[in-house]
C-alpha cells in the first residue's frame, strides 16, 4: 500500500516541540472545547484530530482535519483568549502540547520558525475560505464530491480495489464536513455507490472511480 504524505510546516523533529508535553487522546475524546482557555499549541504525532465549529443549537460543521505532522491550536499565538472551536480526536492520537509562552520563546531563538507559522495560518485561512465558498455556491452532491476528492488526496491509501480513505469515517463525519444533514449525505453516498464511484463499508470508503468523482465536482 502507498499513502499520500501530510503537510509538514513545522516537523515533529523541530526543536520548538522539545519543551512540550506528550499526551494521549482516545478516539472521540475532546482535546479542547469552545470557551476553554487558549493557552497552548499542538502537534499531531499519531492519529487524527477534527476541528469543528459547534453551534449552541448542537449543529456542527467541520473546519479541518489534522493528521501526523500537522499543527492546530495556533490561534493561541495571536491573541485568542478562549477557544472558538472544538478539537476532538477521531482516532486514538498522540499529541505534543506546548504552552504559548514556551512556543514563542523557542520561536524567537529560531526566527525561520515564523516563516513556517505563516504557512500554518495560510493553510487555515484557505480552508475556511473554501468552506464558505462551498456552502454559498455549491449543492450537496458537489460539496460531497469535492470533500471526498480532498480526503482521497490527503489521506488516501492505494489498494487493489481503489483509493481507501485512510481512517474511520462515518456518514455523520462527512455530513459535518460539508454542512449537510446526515440523511441527505447518505442519499448522495448511496447514489455514488450505485454508479460505481465508490464502495462504502462500515466506517470505510474506497474511491473506485477517481475520474468519475472529479466529474461530480464540476457538475
Amino acid at each position: 500500500m502507498e499513502t499520500t504524505q501530510p503537510r509538514t510546516p513545522l516537523t515533529r523533529d523541530d526543536p520548538i516541540w522539545a519543551s512540550g508535553d506528550r499526551i494521549r487522546v482516545l478516539a472521540r475524546e475532546t482535546v479542547y472545547h469552545p470557551g476553554s482557555p487558549s493557552t497552548a499549541v499542538y502537534l499531531v504525532e499519531e492519529g487524527r484530530v477534527k476541528l469543528s465549529y459547534l453551534h449552541p443549537s448542537g449543529k456542527r460543521i467541520t473546519l479541518a482535519l489534522r493528521g501526523p505532522g500537522e499543527v492546530f491550536g495556533h490561534m493561541a499565538l495571536v491573541g485568542e483568549k478562549r477557544r472558538r472551536h472544538h478539537a476532538e480526536a477521531i482516532e486514538d492520537s498522540e499529541l505534543i502540547r506546548v504552552e504559548r509562552d514556551q512556543f514563542l520563546a523557542a520561536a524567537r531563538r529560531r526566527p525561520e520558525a515564523f516563516a513556517d507559522l505563516l504557512g500554518v495560518f495560510g493553510t487555515w485561512i484557505q480552508e475556511i475560505e473554501e468552506i464558505v465558498e462551498d456552502l454559498a455556491f455549491r449543492d450537496i452532491q458537489t460539496r460531497l464530491s469535492r470533500q471526498l476528492l480532498r480526503l482521497s488526496h490527503e489521506y488516501g491509501v492505494k489498494t487493489k480495489h481503489g483509493i481507501l480513505i485512510g481512517f474511520k469515517l462515518t456518514h455523520r463525519d462527512l455530513a459535518e464536513m460539508i454542512g449537510s444533514a446526515r440523511e441527505n449525505t447518505t442519499v448522495v453516498l448511496n447514489r455514488f455507490e450505485r454508479e460505481g464511484i465508490l464502495d462504502k463499508r462500515r466506517y470505510q470508503i474506497v474511491i473506485k472511480d477517481l475520474e468519475g468523482l472529479k466529474e461530480k465536482c464540476q457538475s
